[in-house]
């Protein structure tokens, strides 16, 4: 291996801020787990197969609603995950999109910076929607209980 060349990266990858906040991310861009330093701030720990309850949906309004994940593994998308972040880059019936997910460095924050294209002839209506399980407590205490915990 040339030593100028950057490791493999190795699934989940995890993605550490300054500000103590840690996300474990799959290969197809679902959030696997994240944390603020000990505590686990999703409930639910995302898979490869089912993907995980933290996600990005691109949402098209008009006589039939629809949507789509951003992430995961029904997301339309190619992903690319490394240390720095998750990036997407795809199309939905016409919309084509792109996404980055980062940590901030100085807060225990994350952004998702989107960019949507029509590619169609007519004019489409969607919006973004975001969906978060909180767990907010130690690991274990999450894994022991997960319906306590989420009251």
């Amino acid at each position: 291996m040339n030593p100028q060349s950057p490791l493999p990266v190795v699934f989940p990858c995890r993605l550490e801020s300054p500000a103590g906040l840690s996300v474990e991310v799959n290969a197809n861009g679902s959030i696997r787990r994240m944390d603020h330093r000990d505590i686990l701030l999703n409930l639910f720990l995302g898979t490869e197969i089912e993907g995980g309850l933290a996600n990005l949906y691109l949402r098209r309004l008009g006589t039939v609603v629809e949507a789509t994940p951003l992430l995961g593994p029904g997301s339309p998308a190619a992903i690319h995950v490394d240390k720095q972040g998750i990036t997407a880059q795809g199309d939905w019936k016409g919309i084509r999109f792109s996404l980055s997910f980062c940590l901030a460095k100085a807060a225990p924050a994350w952004f998702f910076h989107v960019a949507l294209e029509n590619t169609l002839a007519q004019e489409e209506t969607v919006d973004l929607l975001y969906t978060q399980d909180l767990g907010l407590a130690q690991y274990w205490a999450v894994r022991i209980n997960e319906f306590y915990t989420s009251h």
